[in-house]
């Protein structure tokens, strides 16, 4: 777990640092020798992809200016993001997990969250995200859910519990909880090892 955690956060680093170091060029006297291949290569980003970057925020932004405190805040959530979506895999959103649990309403989604019966997460934007791991056949594994909050509840970021269920551990025979649960194993060696996170993360 603390390999891939710190796997994500140097991501996020280089990310930032790219960003910080793209911000300067881009200040700097020499703004006019930097060409978006040079910057694109420079920071292993594609063309498209900084011309993307740079239509939607002039769409959206019109004639007024952006500044480079928004660009660079804009770029670390698109940044954050992506890198956790390759820790976690695909999150999904509300509609698609009311689309998947059989067209539920929004309340209905929001009841099971109170609940503790699904894992839901808050990006940077405020907007929820489902990890679609959670979901086997359609439904929440009920114990890998139990599992993942009784971490949350461990006074440690839901989002650093979300990548405890996917990384592997030598007390479940080496494999994560998500395929622990999966493979349908014992549900209350899950439960004692996620109450001995929760204890030591507490601390």
């Amino acid at each position: 777990m603390a390999v891939k955690g710190r796997s994500a956060i140097e991501a996020l680093e280089r990310s930032e640092a790219a960003l910080r170091e793209a911000r300067e060029a881009l200040e700097s006297h020499d703004t006019a020798e930097l060409s978006v291949r040079d910057l694109a290569a420079r920071h292993c980003l594609t063309e498209e992809a900084l011309f993307a970057f740079a239509e939607a925020a002039g769409g959206l932004m019109g004639e007024r200016p952006l500044s480079v405190a928004a660009a660079r805040r804009a770029g670390l959530l698109a940044a954050a993001a992506e890198v956790w979506e390759h820790e976690l895999g695909p999150l999904l959103s509300s509609a698609q997990v009311r689309e998947l649990l059989g067209d539920v309403s929004r309340q209905r989604v929001d009841e099971l969250l109170r609940s503790r019966r699904l894992i839901g997460l808050l990006d940077q934007g405020g907007r929820r995200r489902f990890p679609a791991f959670q979901f086997h056949d359609g439904r929440p594994q009920q114990p890998l859910v139990d599992a993942f909050w009784t971490l949350a509840d461990a006074a440690v970021s839901p989002w650093t519990a979300a990548s405890w269920c996917v990384s592997d551990d030598d007390r479940l025979d080496g494999v994560s909880p998500v395929r622990w649960v999966r493979e349908q194993r014992d549900a209350e060696r899950l439960a004692l090892v996620a109450r001995h996170d929760a204890a030591r993360l507490a601390q």
